[in-house]
């Protein structure tokens, strides 16, 4: 990604999609990147954290299904976000 263009505003691949619905704006300043990626990557640590204190055997499947799909699309944005600083800080340095 680091030797590519990059154009203004990124999809975001969530799998839910044939066309990509939502958007990353790669111009938008690295310290609101940082805390969006930030912010996302908290909530996926709080979720795992209570997860961890849950006895599992209570956990319908269907309730830890929802859990891990937005577990799994918060970190897919999470690490999407950190793509384009890393490819801006590279860019930059």
């Amino acid at each position: 990604m680091i030797d590519q263009p990059l154009s203004r505003f990124t999809p975001i691949d969530t799998h839910d999609a044939d066309q990509a619905v939502f958007y990353l704006d790669t111009q938008a300043s690295l310290s609101d990147l940082a805390s969006s990626a930030a912010h996302r990557f908290t909530v996926v640590r709080d979720l795992m954290d209570t997860l961890s204190t849950l006895n599992l055997k209570d956990i319908s499947d269907c309730d830890l299904t929802r859990v891990t799909r937005g577990v799994h699309l918060l970190t897919l944005e999470g690490c999407a976000v950190l793509e384009v600083i890393q490819w801006r800080t590279a860019r930059e340095s």
